[in-house]
């Protein structure tokens, strides 16, 4: 590569335990993939009581008290890592309330380009769920409820005056928000994020398997909910719809792929527990608690029929879930929320509205009567091609090469 970079990206919260979920996977996948596109990368972020700099997948990594940069109180340690990454890029995460209490200026410099992997939100779109739930939901609705307090100027001004060299975003859905909040087309960048190729891969023996082993027939219909269960993910909610769709198909079954803790879960959220416990749907609920590896979870998905994805609020834009399932060909039922119509589309697709039962289990019965009128392989034929993240490393070499 005859243009090398050296990038520096700043983000909180990079760590192993967060590098498998949004966005820290996308932003992950930012620094591995520039680096194996030849660019020199450093990324900064918090987690350390002192400085220090270690590699990581051949990366550069100095972690700090804090990558806050508050107006109000100068942040040396941040300062000295930056300028010591000697960057001729910087590529700085920030959310709405960023765009309020972070100094925007003051960098080395460089051109300084915003990752915002987050979403704007109307306040309907949040009031719609009421105040109860977004109150019980605070660790999911907390950033956006505060995102709904952000002026419109805040966000262009830094990028009209060029202290900011654009935002790039992951979805198009993102991009025409922003551009609503005023900015131009040429300072939004659209980069969707990409799948790891295990996801396109699937074995029928195995699937099978895995089926026999969960002790699923080949006469049920298993409906999958995989990730965290908070209730403004949808599980809640799926549950109540499955219990009015299995009125009308016995056949459903609902597999859940707990990311937490069972114990943990149900001394938390008693709501989930009496569902899970004593609903009409108990006999038919089968829960996997605590984080599988890749492989055993694309087995997981595989062996399922249905995938629903039924987010009430979307913590964070372009959840991977959905690109996974579309990957495998399965079926996703999934809410006209955010962007996630968006990244349904290309594969089969159901969209319910968020919050409500009814709506869900009209989409799983849709979804469902299809399979039996097609048989139990729709899809697997016609599954989109898989966006490989090195394509997505592809698209950010070029952009930063031309700053």
């Amino acid at each position: 590569m005859s243009n090398r970079k050296s990038v520096c990206l700043i983000t909180g919260g990079y760590t192993e335990k967060n590098l498998r979920l949004q966005p820290w996977r996308y932003l992950s996948e930012i620094a591995l993939q520039l680096h194996e596109q030849g660019h020199k990368v450093t990324v900064v972020t918090d987690g350390a009581d002192n400085t220090g700099a270690n590699s990581f997948n051949g990366i550069t990594l100095r972690r700090i008290p804090s990558v806050n940069r508050y107006h109000w109180h100068a942040n040396e340690a941040l300062q000295s890592a930056v300028e010591e990454s000697t960057p001729n890029v910087i590529l700085w995460h920030l959310g709405l309330p960023s765009f309020v209490h972070q100094r925007i200026d003051g960098w080395p410099d460089v051109p300084v380009l915003g990752i915002f992997p987050g979403l704007i939100y109307r306040p309907h779109e949040l009031l719609r769920l009421g105040i109860r739930r977004i109150a019980k939901g605070y660790k999911l609705s907390a950033i956006h409820v505060a995102g709904l307090m952000v002026p419109k100027a805040f966000v262009k001004r830094p990028i009209a005056d060029g202290r900011l060299a654009g935002l790039v975003v992951q979805t198009e859905a993102t991009s025409q928000r922003l551009l609503e909040n005023g900015l131009h087309a040429g300072q939004v960048k659209v980069i969707p994020p990409g799948v790891d190729e295990i996801w396109g891969v699937t074995d029928q023996a195995r699937q099978q398997a895995t089926r026999r082993r969960l002790g699923y027939t080949e006469d049920d219909t298993v409906v999958l909910f995989f990730g965290s269960p908070a209730p403004l993910r949808g599980l809640h909610t799926l549950i109540r719809a499955m219990t009015i769709a299995r009125r009308q198909d016995p056949s459903l079954k609902l597999l859940v792929l707990n990311r937490r803790r069972r114990d943990e879960l149900l001394q938390e959220d008693a709501e989930l527990r009496l569902l899970l416990e004593d609903s009409d749907m108990s006999d038919h609920i089968h829960v996997i608690s605590g984080f599988l590896q890749p492989q055993e979870l694309t087995e997981h998905v595989d062996a399922t029929d249905i995938v629903a994805l039924p987010f009430e609020l979307v913590p964070a834009d372009a959840p991977l879930s959905v690109l996974e399932a579309k990957a495998l060909g399965k079926p996703v039922v999934t809410t006209r929320v955010a962007s996630l119509p968006e990244m349904a589309a290309g594969g089969v697709n159901y969209l319910a509205e968020p919050a409500d039962p009814h709506s869900l289990a009209q989409a799983l019965l849709e979804a469902s009567t299809a399979l039996r009128r097609t048989g139990h392989e729709n899809g697997a034929s016609s599954r989109p091609p898989i966006r490989s993240w090195q394509k997505v490393g592809e698209e950010w070499s070029q952009l930063i090469q031309t700053l």
